[in-house]
């Protein structure tokens, strides 16, 4: 059984829809769409807490940029009317776009690969600016908020749920990071639109060439971060996904070679894209503190909780900060 408030949605669309399956409900709801004529197609609803009109208007501009430019993103689609959003009763945003095929890769990440989602984000990156100067970016809404302050002070919400020890650890570490981070500047080289979330699980390969879901939570940020996102858990194996520790330096050396051959970039981008690694382990265990009801919520948690601390505690003994 679902909502008919989706019947009505497609539709405005003039879809008529064999089948309906719901495949995520974690932030968004998102729905696949078969239907009886044409490819599949996604019907997304975003979660109360996204009602920011302009940020929502400057994902879906990036998002026809982007497919209108070749890259494998999901489109946006009109309405007869011409409407891309819908609302909701409850008050929700809805839209519906293009189903993206593809497969998701963890032991199968190769440079090749790699080298593909380089050039694929400095794609994104490079569509992003073209938009930037068009007027079309209408958000200065942060993509991923880091809040390293807050956890420097030892006042992050949720951080009564870790031991004293772990605590003085991510004190330090976000200290030291925020110094670093603040000294990459936020320069046209440096920052702009970006994904956010450019993780493993967002990236789609369709005979080698990568491709992304999920915008839904770009915003203003370091391009460095990007390609920090694709390399956090191939750098810390920490969610049960494949070590590839072994060869992260071929794989990391091949994201950037990928990324310089289409977008412009800061000469220190590896030691941002290093730092920013690093500093996305918060990220996580932000996620952990504000959506498990325990640490060990999933089978992976305690091993991360241990293995970022461990990480962290690394990373400030190679890094001294001077």
């Amino acid at each position: 059984m679902h909502d008919p408030f989706i019947d009505t949605l497609l539709s405005r669309h003039g879809v008529r829809a064999d089948a309906l399956r719901c495949v995520a409900r974690l932030d968004c709801e998102v729905w696949r769409v078969r239907r009886q004529a044409g490819p599949d197609l996604a019907l997304r609803i975003y979660p109360m807490a996204h009602q920011d009109r302009a940020a929502i208007d400057t994902e879906l501009d990036w998002l026809e940029a982007l497919a209108a430019a070749g890259l494998h993103v999901p489109a946006p689609q009109c309405s007869a009317e011409g409407t891309r959003l819908h609302r909701h009763p409850d008050g929700r945003y809805a839209v519906l776009l293009t189903w993206l095929d593809g497969r998701h890769c963890d032991r199968g990440l190769t440079p090749a690969r790699l080298q593909s989602v380089g050039r694929f984000t400095g794609a994104l990156h490079r569509v992003a600016t073209a938009l930037h100067a068009a007027g079309r970016v209408r958000t200065q809404r942060e993509a991923t908020p880091l809040d390293l302050p807050a956890w420097a002070a030892g006042t992050r919400p949720g951080m009564q749920r870790l031991g004293t020890t772990h605590r003085a650890v991510l004190r330090d570490a976000a200290a030291r990071l925020h110094e670093e981070i603040e000294a990459f500047g936020r320069g046209p080289d440096s920052w702009g639109l970006v994904h956010g979330d450019l993780h493993p699980w967002n990236l789609l390969f369709v005979r080698g060439a990568a491709g992304a879901i999920d915008f839904t939570d770009c915003g203003m940020g370091h391009r460095a971060m990007d390609l920090a996102a694709t390399l956090q858990y191939l750098r810390y194996p920490l969610v049960n996904n494949h070590d590839h520790r072994r060869q992260y330096p071929a794989l990391h050396d091949a994201l950037l070679r990928g990324y310089a051959a289409e977008h412009t970039h800061p000469p220190d981008l590896a030691r941002q894209v290093s730092v920013l690694v690093t500093a996305r382990l918060f990220l996580t265990l932000a996620w952990m503190l504000d959506d498990w009801p325990a640490l060990d919520h999933r089978p992976w948690g305690p091993g991360f909780i241990r293995g970022s601390q461990r990480a962290l505690r690394e990373w400030l003994a190679y890094s001294p900060g001077a």
